[in-house]
C-alpha cells in the first residue's frame, strides 16, 4: 500500500532555509585551517591574499609528500590540491591524501572546471573543483561548504559511533 502522505513530503524540504548571519556565524565558529598544494607562485599568494582576507590559516606546501608531512604532523580538514603538479597526477595525490587515517575534505583546483572533471574529483573522493584563477567569493562558498560539510560528518560520524549497538 502506498503511503500518499509519505509522497507529498517527499516533494518538499523539511529544512528551513539559513539566514545569512546564521551560515556566517557557523563558518566563523572556528578558524578555517587548510592545506593548498601548488607550485605557482602567483597562485601561492592569490591564496595567502583570500585566506587572510577571510582569517583563515593556510599552510601552502609544493609537493604530496609535503602535505602528508604536514598532515601527519598537524591534521587539517581541507585541502587544496592543485591540478598541475609536476612529477604526480592529481588522482594520484587524492589517493594518497584519502589513504591517511584522518578525514580529510579536497578540494581540486583547476583553469578547466567541467561535468566530467567534477565527477572524477567524485569518484576519487575529493570533495570540490575550484577554478582557477582564484576568485575570492568562488574559494569562499567552496571552501566554507567543505569546511560545515567535514564539521557535519565528523559530528554525525562521532554521534553514531557513540550509539550502543544491539
Amino acid at each position: 500500500m502506498i503511503d500518499l502522505r509519505r509522497l507529498v513530503r517527499m516533494g518538499r524540504s523539511t529544512r528551513q532555509p539559513v539566514s545569512e548571519p546564521t551560515r556566517r556565524t557557523l563558518a566563523l565558529a572556528e578558524p578555517v585551517i587548510l592545506v593548498a598544494i601548488t607550485q605557482n607562485p602567483d597562485d601561492a599568494e592569490k591564496l595567502h591574499q583570500i585566506a587572510a582576507s577571510y582569517g583563515w590559516r593556510i599552510s601552502i606546501v609544493g609537493s604530496s609528500d609535503a602535505a602528508i608531512a604536514l598532515l601527519k604532523e598537524q591534521p587539517t580538514p581541507l585541502v587544496i590540491c592543485d591540478r598541475d603538479i609536476s612529477g604526480e597526477t592529481w588522482r594520484d595525490v587524492l589517493a594518497k591524501i584519502v589513504a591517511l587515517p584522518q578525514a580529510v575534505c579536497i578540494l581540486l583546483a583547476s583553469g578547466v572546471v567541467d561535468d566530467y572533471l567534477w565527477h572524477q574529483v567524485i569518484r576519487h573522493h575529493g570533495y570540490d573543483v575550484v577554478a582557477k584563477p582564484f576568485r575570492p567569493e568562488e574559494l569562499r562558498r567552496a571552501v566554507t561548504f567543505a569546511w560545515l560539510w567535514h564539521g557535519w560528518a565528523h559530528r554525525h560520524y562521532a554521534e553514531v559511533l557513540r550509539k550502543p549497538t544491539a
